[in-house]
């Protein structure tokens, strides 16, 4: 029966799902299992997501005219929406596993590990062989069209076919992910012995179809902290490989804090440590150089990876990755070749940083009213355009006054936490040995500037450490061995977990803290 919502149709395989009129095509691609490479967020900047598209879409815009002149059907997946029946040629779509060479040398028996974040998602691939990973770019969490956060995604599942959406487009995205590694790289799909997943408590439990209600109303209640014998149905892939979910401490202190702990403590780090994994849910353990670990987490937001920022980008080809101060002026690192087309998390740490340093910010965050020609780094001075207080950094790559604020809120809640924590375990500052600082950022943030920007205590004498992406490294390390899984397990066992939401220090602590 025809409906009167828009349908589209993916050639040339011809399979259809119609949807509500206006519906972005990246959304449409998403829910269809289509993953689509978006490192600028769905912002219209980078051209990664554009599709060869024709039917009833939205008129072109002033970019998709600039990126493609003269191609009336090659369209920007993130800015295109659906107005009637339409069709989509998904062999031009550029995925995460088309980055990857087909050479990767692979043995018969593997598997794929799955960091499950709020905002991206990324795998790996491991030889079970060998114990060689090979990590793929990110891409957007596709259940970002019910909300950039936790709590929104929690209200959205309020509704039972919301939830069963929220499940359904997660783990689609997931199997359409693994099948297009099977692809690309020739990989036997009975091969595929083992599948891992990672992620904080929500994402693990739409994962895996649990209610997630209860975690977000008083108490804050995750009544399953592990997952062992549930079964994840994922129909399109081959065989029956081990399914393996990282446990979780709490309602928001799940598996890839969990994860963090345990690879952190196999590498040796079991003295006077803070751990912060900087993501839209920030996770922070301290471990007290005894038995003791305390755990927190905090809601800081998308920012610092590239998401609800105006120039914002995952750290892609076209984005600044880092900016110094040269002997001419302000120099921009640029990923890739070409030109700069975004910010990524390190390069905004920079940004910000250097605006704070050249008096261009106050410590407030507010900019300061400066006229061109008056800092060296910032020529153009302060831009007002329309109302939009925001300073250049490159080429046509700005940041804006909300763009600072939402840094403001992310470090406010990083350093409130932190402050918490060391009260609660007793521990003053200057006695902590090790800062564990893990997330997208790898090994790429300047310490200096992070330091600079207030987004922890100050520890004189610790060590900083970056450990790249700790929830994946859980989840690859769980592919390899049960007994990563049990080490895990046992470390989450001994955590105190701190409540920050029911501390009635809290909310003052992080206005406080809000200041650079």
């Amino acid at each position: 029966m025809k409906t009167d919502k828009p349908t589209l149709t993916l050639r040339p395989d011809g399979r259809q799902a119609a949807f509500e009129k206006d519906t972005l095509l990246l959304d449409a691609l998403f829910e269809m299992g289509v993953m689509v490479k978006t490192p600028c967020g769905g912002k219209g900047l980078c051209g990664k997501c554009a599709v060869r598209a024709e039917g009833g879409l939205s008129p072109r815009t002033g970019q998709e005219k600039k990126l493609f002149p003269g191609d009336e059907n090659k369209r920007l997946a993130c800015v295109t929406t659906l107005r009637g029946d339409a069709s989509v040629w998904t062999e031009t779509a550029d995925t995460p596993a088309h980055t990857v060479t087909r050479g990767i040398p692979v043995g018969p028996a593997y598997g794929i590990a799955v960091d499950i974040g709020t905002t991206t998602v990324q795998f790996s691939l491991v030889d079970l062989t060998s114990g060689e990973t090979h990590r793929f770019p990110s891409f957007l969490n596709p259940q970002r069209r019910w909300g950039h956060d936790v709590i929104s995604r929690i209200a959205a599942a309020g509704g039972r076919d919301t939830a069963e959406q929220l499940t359904r487009t997660l783990r689609g995205a997931i199997e359409s992910s693994v099948i297009d590694t099977q692809k690309a790289l020739s990989l036997p799909r009975a091969g595929l012995r083992a599948l891992s997943f990672s992620g904080n408590t929500v994402m693990s439990y739409l994962l895996l179809g649990l209610d997630v209600a209860p975690i977000g109303v008083y108490p804050y209640t995750a009544a399953v902290r592990d997952f062992d014998g549930y079964d994840i149905p994922f129909a399109g892939i081959d065989g029956r490989p081990a399914k393996k979910v990282l446990p979780v401490a709490a309602s928001f202190l799940g598996g890839d804090l969990v994860g963090g702990l345990a690879v952190s403590d196999l590498a040796g780090y079991r003295a006077r440590t803070l751990f912060i994994d900087l993501g839209t849910n920030g996770e922070l353990f301290l471990r007290n150089g005894g038995g003791e670990i305390h755990a927190a987490s905090c809601a800081m937001g998308p920012a610092l990876e590239g998401m609800n920022m105006s120039y914002g980008m995952t750290a892609d080809e076209g984005a600044i990755g880092h900016l110094k101060a040269g002997p001419g002026g302000l120099v921009a690192e640029v990923l890739g070749e070409g030109p700069a087309l975004g910010i990524c998390g390190t390069g905004i740490i920079d940004a910000i940083a250097l605006l704070l340093r050249e008096g261009v910010i106050k410590p407030t965050g507010a900019f300061v009213t400066t006229e061109p020609g008056e800092s060296l780094l910032f020529p153009d001075g302060v831009l007002n355009d329309g109302g939009t207080k925001r300073a250049r950094l490159a080429g046509e790559v700005f940041i804006s006054q909300k763009d600072i604020r939402n840094v403001q809120l992310a470090k406010g809640a990083s350093l409130a936490a932190g402050r918490i924590l060391l009260r609660e375990a007793g521990i003053p500052p200057e006695e902590i040995e090790h800062v564990l600082i893990a997330g997208a950022f790898g090994e790429n943030l300047d310490i200096e500037n992070f330091r600079a920007l207030k987004f922890l205590p100050d520890f004189p004498n610790a060590e900083y450490v970056f450990l790249g992406n700790t929830s994946l490294t859980a989840a690859e390390r769980a592919c390899l061995s049960d007994d990563f899984l049990d080490h895990a397990r046992a470390l989450r066992d001994r955590v105190t977990v701190v409540e920050l939401s029911k501390d009635p220090a809290f909310n003052d602590e992080f206005v406080r803290c809000l200041d650079f």
